[in-house]
């Protein structure tokens, strides 16, 4: 794989407008069908319904990673929120396959949120409980799975070791998951958890001071009130969390698709 891109360089030169973020958007998505590599492991996501997201992101994660690698001797990533393990495979993947020193943390429950079977039941939980609408809203559900094994099964057809990935069980918030993590710093931090209004907030404050100077902090689906119309933009509660990030010390440097990408200046 060679590349004829930078990061540097697309945030050197990045518009928060409609015009550049469909650009980008649209620019990321051809650019990422340049490297087979990327592109059957994208494929094989989608066919197998193993993850959200757009192929454009692929390219995203690409370009972060070879940045931190220039960067950085064995850069240290986390991804709060697994799901089935589309993101965590593809740095994986490109650790293994391009010879990367990449350090691979990640917190999920890894169990489902499954709604109610009962339309009654989810009617009347609409009426009574808040919680349950701003989850409805943000799109917290999801079946019951073995998530564990779906992503060791993802692991195990790309050749690639889920054991050198430091997986904690949990969620974000809770204690014993914090007092893994400690002080420990990272050169990239991606949240993508609880979608409510609070669960964002939570993991801003608890994880946002965990991203060394000059790291990157990815939002997923926060891109609600920026300009373009190209792409899905996430939703409107993501992107109000993030309106603390620049009294934390981040910058948005970029925007890709409904992921918004910030720096730690100080």
């Amino acid at each position: 794989m060679t590349i004829r891109d930078s990061l540097s360089e697309r945030i050197s030169t990045y518009k928060n407008t409609a015009e550049h973020n469909d650009s980008i958007y649209s620019d990321f998505s051809k650019l990422v069908l340049e490297f087979p590599l990327l592109v059957d492991h994208r494929q094989y996501i989608e066919r197998n319904s193993l993850g959200f997201g757009d192929i454009a992101f692929h390219y995203m994660w690409y370009l972060i990673v070879i940045h931190l690698l220039g960067h950085t001797t064995c850069p240290k990533i986390l991804e709060i929120g697994v799901f089935k393990g589309q993101t965590i495979s593809l740095f994986a993947l490109l650790s293994s396959n391009l010879n990367l020193d990449l350090s691979i943390a990640a917190i999920s429950p890894l169990r489902g949120n499954p709604l109610p079977k009962s339309v009654w039941e989810r009617r009347i939980k609409k009426i009574i409980s808040f919680k349950f609408r701003q989850e409805i809203q943000s799109g917290n559900f999801y079946p019951d799975d073995d998530y564990l094994e779906i992503i060791k099964q993802l692991f195990i057809h790309f050749d690639l070791e889920f054991s050198k990935v430091r997986m904690i069980q949990g969620f974000s918030n809770e204690k014993h998951v914090l007092e893994s993590i400690g002080e420990e710093k990272f050169s990239l931090i991606y949240i993508d958890g609880d979608h409510t209004y609070e669960g964002v907030k939570s993991d801003i404050n608890n994880y946002g001071h965990r991203v060394e100077k000059n790291g990157f902090l990815v939002m997923d689906d926060a891109n609600y009130y920026n300009p373009g119309s190209s792409f899905w933009k996430g939703y409107e509660v993501v992107a109000k969390a993030c309106d603390i990030l620049p009294s934390l010390g981040f910058v948005n440097v970029l925007n890709v698709g409904h992921n918004r990408i910030y720096q730690k200046v100080f």
